[in-house]
């Protein structure tokens, strides 16, 4: 009887794993619309979320070692129509061994339907490796 619910529990473990990683943090990929009422008007943001991907470097106290670039993915891919994302993700500061946030910097939606829409901005990881 032990084997079998090892076996079970195994199997929603791997599934719930696949389900996570498949989900890559967004949810459904399409755009998310959330509504408000500020008494007798009923305002709908259309958001674009963009996730920073987590990189890191080798920390080498004899050569400093350049950061790679700070990308990001974005959903929903396409973007709307005259919809552009602009600016540059940011890190904490140093350089020694560590884990450092990844945040929205200068990273903006642009372009001419820009203002019919919102970012949500979810950061993530830095992280310098000692040898």
């Amino acid at each position: 009887m032990r084997k079998k619910a090892f076996w079970v529990l195994t199997i929603i473990c791997i599934a719930l794993c696949v389900f996570i990683s498949c989900d890559g943090g967004f949810g459904e990929n399409e755009l998310k619309v959330s509504s408000y009422s500020n008494g007798k008007s009923k305002v709908t943001v259309l958001v674009i979320r963009v996730k920073a991907d987590a990189v890191g470097k080798l920390y080498n106290a004899y050569t400093p070692v350049a950061d790679p670039p700070l990308t990001y993915t974005y959903s929903p891919a396409p973007l709307p129509d005259g919809v552009f994302i602009t600016g540059d993700l940011v890190r904490d500061p140093g350089e020694f061994a560590g884990t450092y946030v990844i945040r929205q910097g200068t990273l903006e939606l642009t372009g001419p339907n820009a203002s019919k829409y919102t970012l949500k901005f979810i950061g993530n990881r830095f992280s310098i490796y000692g040898l």
